[in-house]
Protein backbone atom coordinates (compact mmCIF):
# COMPACT_ATOMS: atom_id res chain seq x y z
CA UNK A 1 0.00 0.00 0.00
CA UNK A 2 1.70 3.86 -0.77
CA UNK A 3 2.46 5.62 2.48
CA UNK A 4 2.35 9.24 2.95
CA UNK A 5 3.84 11.38 5.40
CA UNK A 6 2.36 14.55 6.31
CA UNK A 7 4.51 17.18 7.31
CA UNK A 8 2.53 19.08 9.79
CA UNK A 9 1.76 20.17 13.62
CA UNK A 10 -0.60 17.52 15.52
CA UNK A 11 -4.48 16.85 14.32
CA UNK A 12 -5.47 18.13 17.76
CA UNK A 13 -4.49 18.87 21.29
CA UNK A 14 -5.41 17.37 24.47
CA UNK A 15 -5.15 20.50 26.88
CA UNK A 16 -5.05 18.56 29.92
CA UNK A 17 -2.21 16.60 29.21
CA UNK A 18 0.25 18.97 28.49
CA UNK A 19 2.54 20.54 30.91
CA UNK A 20 2.73 24.06 30.11
CA UNK A 21 1.22 27.09 28.12
CA UNK A 22 4.34 27.74 25.99
CA UNK A 23 4.26 23.97 24.99
CA UNK A 24 0.83 24.21 23.97
CA UNK A 25 1.07 27.77 21.98
CA UNK A 26 4.18 25.98 20.23
CA UNK A 27 2.06 22.62 19.56
CA UNK A 28 -1.04 24.56 17.23
CA UNK A 29 2.14 26.71 15.58
CA UNK A 30 1.22 29.75 17.90
CA UNK A 31 -2.63 29.68 16.09
CA UNK A 32 -5.18 27.07 16.34
CA UNK A 33 -6.37 28.32 12.79
CA UNK A 34 -3.32 26.19 11.88
CA UNK A 35 -5.51 23.22 12.99
CA UNK A 36 -8.21 23.74 10.15
CA UNK A 37 -5.87 22.81 7.03
CA UNK A 38 -3.79 20.81 8.87
CA UNK A 39 -7.02 18.16 9.27
CA UNK A 40 -8.03 19.20 5.73
CA UNK A 41 -5.10 17.42 4.17
CA UNK A 42 -4.87 14.56 6.77
CA UNK A 43 -8.78 13.89 5.68
CA UNK A 44 -8.56 14.80 2.10
CA UNK A 45 -5.34 12.17 1.18
CA UNK A 46 -6.14 8.65 1.02
CA UNK A 47 -3.43 5.49 1.77
CA UNK A 48 -1.53 5.17 4.92
CA UNK A 49 -0.63 7.76 6.53
CA UNK A 50 1.92 9.07 9.01
CA UNK A 51 2.82 12.73 11.04
CA UNK A 52 6.57 13.86 9.85
CA UNK A 53 8.02 16.29 12.50
CA UNK A 54 9.91 19.20 10.85
CA UNK A 55 12.79 17.96 11.67
CA UNK A 56 12.98 14.85 10.16
CA UNK A 57 15.45 13.17 8.65
CA UNK A 58 15.88 12.86 4.66
CA UNK A 59 17.79 9.69 4.58
CA UNK A 60 14.77 7.40 6.67
CA UNK A 61 12.17 9.61 4.62
CA UNK A 62 13.69 8.32 1.55
CA UNK A 63 13.18 4.69 2.46
CA UNK A 64 9.76 4.38 4.28
CA UNK A 65 7.63 6.51 2.41
CA UNK A 66 6.36 7.28 -1.23
CA UNK A 67 5.40 10.75 -0.98
CA UNK A 68 5.97 13.78 1.55
CA UNK A 69 3.04 15.92 1.56
CA UNK A 70 3.13 19.51 3.42
CA UNK A 71 0.32 21.55 4.27
CA UNK A 72 1.23 24.92 4.43
CA UNK A 73 0.54 28.69 5.68
CA UNK A 74 1.48 32.20 4.89
CA UNK A 75 4.97 30.91 4.14
CA UNK A 76 6.38 33.16 1.15
CA UNK A 77 7.36 36.29 3.70
CA UNK A 78 9.86 38.84 4.09
CA UNK A 79 9.82 37.45 8.03
CA UNK A 80 9.81 33.73 7.37
CA UNK A 81 13.38 32.08 6.57
CA UNK A 82 12.98 28.37 5.57
CA UNK A 83 16.53 27.63 5.16
CA UNK A 84 16.58 24.84 7.47
CA UNK A 85 13.66 23.22 6.03
CA UNK A 86 15.26 23.79 2.83
CA UNK A 87 17.90 21.53 3.60
CA UNK A 88 16.15 18.60 4.40
CA UNK A 89 14.00 18.94 1.60
CA UNK A 90 17.09 19.34 -0.60
CA UNK A 91 17.95 15.73 0.04
CA UNK A 92 14.21 14.27 -0.10
CA UNK A 93 14.20 11.86 -3.11
CA UNK A 94 10.55 10.98 -3.02
CA UNK A 95 7.87 13.17 -4.65
CA UNK A 96 7.09 16.27 -2.14
CA UNK A 97 3.47 18.35 -2.79
CA UNK A 98 2.95 21.31 -0.66
CA UNK A 99 -0.44 22.73 -0.45
CA UNK A 100 -2.21 25.89 0.20
CA UNK A 101 1.21 27.73 -0.12
CA UNK A 102 0.33 31.75 0.35
CA UNK A 103 2.33 34.89 0.26
CA UNK A 104 1.77 37.53 3.31
CA UNK A 105 2.26 41.25 2.19
CA UNK A 106 0.56 44.74 3.80
CA UNK A 107 -0.26 45.53 0.35
CA UNK A 108 -0.54 43.20 -3.27
CA UNK A 109 3.00 44.37 -4.50
CA UNK A 110 4.74 42.08 -6.75
CA UNK A 111 7.91 42.61 -4.68
CA UNK A 112 8.25 40.62 -1.29
CA UNK A 113 11.83 40.46 0.15
CA UNK A 114 11.27 36.60 0.29
CA UNK A 115 14.39 35.09 2.28
CA UNK A 116 16.93 33.27 0.31
CA UNK A 117 16.46 30.09 2.53
CA UNK A 118 12.77 29.98 1.43
CA UNK A 119 13.28 30.42 -1.86
CA UNK A 120 15.65 27.68 -1.75
CA UNK A 121 12.70 25.60 0.17
CA UNK A 122 10.24 26.25 -2.93
CA UNK A 123 12.53 25.78 -5.62
CA UNK A 124 13.35 22.53 -3.78
CA UNK A 125 9.60 21.80 -3.73
CA UNK A 126 8.60 22.41 -7.58
CA UNK A 127 11.21 20.67 -8.62
CA UNK A 128 10.14 17.38 -6.58
CA UNK A 129 6.27 17.56 -7.87
CA UNK A 130 4.31 17.90 -10.64
CA UNK A 131 2.69 21.66 -9.21
CA UNK A 132 2.78 23.15 -6.38
CA UNK A 133 -0.53 24.56 -4.84
CA UNK A 134 -1.01 27.84 -3.93
CA UNK A 135 -3.53 30.40 -1.95
CA UNK A 136 -4.62 32.76 -4.62
CA UNK A 137 -3.01 34.64 -7.69
CA UNK A 138 -0.90 36.78 -5.85
CA UNK A 139 0.91 34.09 -4.87
CA UNK A 140 1.25 32.36 -7.99
CA UNK A 141 2.81 35.96 -9.15
CA UNK A 142 5.28 35.63 -6.52
CA UNK A 143 6.55 32.51 -7.26
CA UNK A 144 6.40 33.31 -11.04
CA UNK A 145 8.68 36.22 -10.03
CA UNK A 146 11.05 33.66 -8.34
CA UNK A 147 11.26 31.71 -11.70
CA UNK A 148 8.76 28.75 -10.15
CA UNK A 149 6.09 28.34 -12.72
CA UNK A 150 4.29 24.97 -12.09
CA UNK A 151 1.70 26.29 -9.72
CA UNK A 152 -1.76 25.64 -9.37
CA UNK A 153 -4.28 28.31 -7.85
CA UNK A 154 -6.31 25.92 -5.37
CA UNK A 155 -7.08 28.09 -2.19
CA UNK A 156 -6.71 26.72 1.12
CA UNK A 157 -7.23 22.98 1.85
CA UNK A 158 -9.72 24.01 4.56
CA UNK A 159 -12.36 25.58 2.12
CA UNK A 160 -12.82 21.87 1.20
CA UNK A 161 -13.70 20.60 4.25
CA UNK A 162 -16.80 20.20 5.42
CA UNK A 163 -16.66 19.83 9.98
CA UNK A 164 -20.02 18.26 9.84
CA UNK A 165 -23.38 18.11 8.17
CA UNK A 166 -24.84 21.54 7.36
CA UNK A 167 -27.21 22.94 5.33
CA UNK A 168 -25.86 26.21 3.86
CA UNK A 169 -27.69 29.27 4.23
CA UNK A 170 -28.59 31.93 1.80
CA UNK A 171 -29.85 34.68 2.88
CA UNK A 172 -30.59 35.14 6.86
CA UNK A 173 -31.79 37.88 9.59
CA UNK A 174 -29.62 37.93 12.75
CA UNK A 175 -29.63 39.16 16.09
CA UNK A 176 -26.53 41.50 16.15
CA UNK A 177 -25.83 40.46 19.84
CA UNK A 178 -25.55 36.91 19.16
CA UNK A 179 -22.54 36.72 16.96
CA UNK A 180 -18.90 35.57 17.70
CA UNK A 181 -16.31 37.94 16.99
CA UNK A 182 -12.61 37.61 16.03
CA UNK A 183 -9.36 39.67 15.73
CA UNK A 184 -5.91 39.23 14.61
CA UNK A 185 -2.89 39.44 17.44
CA UNK A 186 -0.09 37.69 18.48
CA UNK A 187 1.34 39.19 21.70
CA UNK A 188 -0.10 42.39 23.51
CA UNK A 189 3.66 43.13 24.03
CA UNK A 190 4.01 45.77 20.94
CA UNK A 191 2.71 48.97 22.29
CA UNK A 192 2.12 50.65 18.62
CA UNK A 193 -1.12 47.97 18.05
CA UNK A 194 -2.89 49.47 21.59
CA UNK A 195 -1.84 52.74 20.49
CA UNK A 196 -3.18 52.87 16.98
CA UNK A 197 -6.45 52.91 15.48
CA UNK A 198 -7.30 49.76 13.26
CA UNK A 199 -10.37 47.01 12.74
CA UNK A 200 -8.07 44.63 14.76
CA UNK A 201 -7.96 46.41 17.94
CA UNK A 202 -11.67 48.11 17.32
CA UNK A 203 -13.02 44.43 17.24
CA UNK A 204 -11.61 43.71 20.31
CA UNK A 205 -12.73 46.63 22.01
CA UNK A 206 -16.41 46.01 20.88
CA UNK A 207 -16.65 42.78 21.87
CA UNK A 208 -15.54 43.63 25.13
CA UNK A 209 -18.24 47.10 24.79
CA UNK A 210 -20.98 44.41 24.58
CA UNK A 211 -19.89 41.38 26.58
CA UNK A 212 -20.12 39.50 23.55
CA UNK A 213 -17.97 35.88 22.64
CA UNK A 214 -14.84 36.40 21.53
CA UNK A 215 -12.95 33.75 19.29
CA UNK A 216 -9.15 33.49 19.88
CA UNK A 217 -6.41 31.81 17.68
CA UNK A 218 -2.90 33.02 18.85
CA UNK A 219 -3.72 36.20 21.73
CA UNK A 220 -1.25 34.65 23.86
CA UNK A 221 -2.29 36.49 27.25
CA UNK A 222 -5.97 35.26 26.80
CA UNK A 223 -4.69 32.18 26.00
CA UNK A 224 -2.91 31.88 28.72
CA UNK A 225 -5.83 33.29 31.29
CA UNK A 226 -7.65 30.51 29.70
CA UNK A 227 -5.79 27.72 30.28
CA UNK A 228 -3.76 28.91 33.31
CA UNK A 229 -6.22 30.03 36.22
CA UNK A 230 -3.38 31.58 37.64
CA UNK A 231 -1.48 32.91 34.93
CA UNK A 232 -1.96 36.91 35.12
CA UNK A 233 0.22 36.92 38.31
CA UNK A 234 3.30 36.51 35.79
CA UNK A 235 1.65 39.54 33.98
CA UNK A 236 3.84 42.91 34.34
CA UNK A 237 1.87 46.04 34.88
CA UNK A 238 3.43 47.02 31.45
CA UNK A 239 1.25 43.99 29.57
CA UNK A 240 -2.04 44.59 31.74
CA UNK A 241 -1.48 48.24 30.94
CA UNK A 242 -1.71 47.47 26.89
CA UNK A 243 -4.35 44.85 27.62
CA UNK A 244 -6.35 47.26 29.14
CA UNK A 245 -5.72 49.59 26.46
CA UNK A 246 -6.18 47.36 23.70
CA UNK A 247 -9.86 46.24 24.78
CA UNK A 248 -10.63 49.77 26.68
CA UNK A 249 -10.94 48.18 29.93
CA UNK A 250 -11.37 51.24 32.97
CA UNK A 251 -9.73 47.81 35.02
CA UNK A 252 -7.72 45.00 34.86
CA UNK A 253 -10.01 43.10 37.07
CA UNK A 254 -13.24 43.35 34.55
CA UNK A 255 -10.71 42.46 31.36
CA UNK A 256 -9.74 39.62 33.09
CA UNK A 257 -13.09 38.33 34.13
CA UNK A 258 -14.42 38.99 30.47
CA UNK A 259 -11.80 36.71 28.74
CA UNK A 260 -12.54 34.21 31.36
CA UNK A 261 -16.36 34.74 30.82
CA UNK A 262 -16.60 35.26 26.91
CA UNK A 263 -13.45 34.19 25.69
CA UNK A 264 -13.58 31.14 23.06
CA UNK A 265 -10.71 28.76 22.58
CA UNK A 266 -10.72 25.50 20.44
CA UNK A 267 -8.07 22.77 20.06
CA UNK A 268 -9.64 20.25 18.77
CA UNK A 269 -12.20 21.13 14.96
CA UNK A 270 -14.97 19.14 15.78
CA UNK A 271 -15.24 21.19 19.53
CA UNK A 272 -14.85 24.01 17.77
CA UNK A 273 -17.08 23.31 14.99
CA UNK A 274 -19.62 22.17 17.31
CA UNK A 275 -19.72 25.13 19.49
CA UNK A 276 -20.43 27.60 16.48
CA UNK A 277 -24.37 26.04 16.51
CA UNK A 278 -24.83 28.66 19.76
CA UNK A 279 -24.72 32.09 17.38
CA UNK A 280 -26.22 33.21 14.70
CA UNK A 281 -22.89 34.64 12.91
CA UNK A 282 -19.56 34.81 12.96
CA UNK A 283 -17.38 38.15 12.02
CA UNK A 284 -13.74 39.12 11.71
CA UNK A 285 -10.33 39.86 10.57
CA UNK A 286 -9.70 35.88 10.94
CA UNK A 287 -9.18 33.75 7.82
CA UNK A 288 -9.94 30.17 9.54
CA UNK A 289 -12.12 31.33 12.21
CA UNK A 290 -14.25 32.56 9.06
CA UNK A 291 -13.84 29.43 7.08
CA UNK A 292 -14.76 27.11 10.08
CA UNK A 293 -17.78 29.00 10.32
CA UNK A 294 -18.98 29.27 6.59
CA UNK A 295 -18.11 25.12 6.54
CA UNK A 296 -19.97 24.55 9.51
CA UNK A 297 -23.00 26.07 7.72
CA UNK A 298 -23.16 29.16 10.10
CA UNK A 299 -23.43 32.75 8.68
CA UNK A 300 -19.45 34.47 8.58
CA UNK A 301 -18.29 38.25 7.13
CA UNK A 302 -14.96 38.60 6.90
CA UNK A 303 -12.85 41.85 6.80
CA UNK A 304 -9.67 41.34 4.52
CA UNK A 305 -6.80 43.21 5.93
CA UNK A 306 -3.61 42.39 3.67
CA UNK A 307 -2.58 40.06 0.56
CA UNK A 308 -2.85 36.84 2.03
CA UNK A 309 -6.57 37.59 3.16
CA UNK A 310 -7.73 39.16 0.31
CA UNK A 311 -6.68 36.87 -2.34
CA UNK A 312 -8.24 33.99 -0.44
CA UNK A 313 -11.44 35.90 -0.35
CA UNK A 314 -11.82 36.94 -4.17
CA UNK A 315 -10.77 33.28 -4.87
CA UNK A 316 -12.82 31.45 -2.89
CA UNK A 317 -15.93 33.85 -2.92
CA UNK A 318 -15.85 34.68 0.87
CA UNK A 319 -17.98 37.08 1.97
CA UNK A 320 -15.72 40.00 2.79
CA UNK A 321 -15.08 43.69 2.91
CA UNK A 322 -12.30 45.83 3.08
CA UNK A 323 -10.90 46.34 6.91
CA UNK A 324 -9.72 50.14 6.57
CA UNK A 325 -12.87 51.16 5.03
CA UNK A 326 -15.90 49.32 6.74
CA UNK A 327 -17.48 50.98 9.44
CA UNK A 328 -17.29 48.88 12.41
CA UNK A 329 -20.54 48.77 14.14
CA UNK A 330 -23.06 45.72 15.35
CA UNK A 331 -25.61 47.98 13.16
CA UNK A 332 -22.96 47.74 10.53
CA UNK A 333 -21.83 44.19 11.38
CA UNK A 334 -25.89 42.97 11.01
CA UNK A 335 -26.45 44.86 7.59
CA UNK A 336 -23.60 43.08 5.99
CA UNK A 337 -24.49 39.86 7.11
CA UNK A 338 -27.94 40.25 6.01
CA UNK A 339 -27.35 41.44 2.48
CA UNK A 340 -25.05 38.91 1.87
CA UNK A 341 -25.51 35.80 -0.48
CA UNK A 342 -24.26 32.99 1.30
CA UNK A 343 -25.11 30.39 -1.59
CA UNK A 344 -22.25 32.44 -3.52
CA UNK A 345 -19.42 31.06 -1.40
CA UNK A 346 -20.54 27.48 -1.82
CA UNK A 347 -21.44 27.57 -5.11
CA UNK A 348 -17.53 28.88 -5.81
CA UNK A 349 -16.90 26.23 -3.56
CA UNK A 350 -17.95 23.56 -5.88
CA UNK A 351 -16.03 24.77 -8.62
CA UNK A 352 -12.97 25.52 -6.80
CA UNK A 353 -13.02 21.52 -5.43
CA UNK A 354 -12.88 20.36 -9.08
CA UNK A 355 -9.51 22.60 -9.63
CA UNK A 356 -8.44 21.26 -6.49
CA UNK A 357 -8.91 17.77 -6.59
CA UNK A 358 -7.62 17.72 -10.20
CA UNK A 359 -4.37 19.02 -8.83
CA UNK A 360 -4.11 16.67 -6.31
CA UNK A 361 -4.50 13.82 -8.74
CA UNK A 362 -1.79 15.51 -11.11
CA UNK A 363 0.63 14.90 -8.05
CA UNK A 364 -0.43 11.03 -8.12
CA UNK A 365 -1.76 10.96 -4.76
CA UNK A 366 -4.62 8.91 -3.26
CA UNK A 367 -7.46 10.58 -2.04
CA UNK A 368 -10.87 10.12 0.42
CA UNK A 369 -14.61 11.15 -0.97
CA UNK A 370 -14.89 14.68 -0.14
Amino acid sequence: MTKYGILSIQRAVEQEQVTTFDNLYHLVGQNTGNLLFTNAVWNHIGGEKVRVGFTFNPDEINESLDALIIPAANWMSANVDFSKLADLIERVRIPTVLIGLGAQNDSFSDVIQVPAGTQRFARAVAERSHAISVRGEYTRKVLEGLGISNVVVTGCPSLYNDFRSFEAPRRVHVRPERGLLHSTRFSADHAPFADTHSSHRDIFRLAFQHKMDLLLQSEREEMHILTAPDASAGFDERLKGLLMKIYASPSWSALEAYVKAHARLFFQVNYWSKALEKYDYVFGTRLHGTVMALNSGVPAFMLHHDSRTKELCDFAGIPSADSQSFQLSLSGIQRSIERTDFSAYYTRRLANKQTYKAFLHANGLALNEF
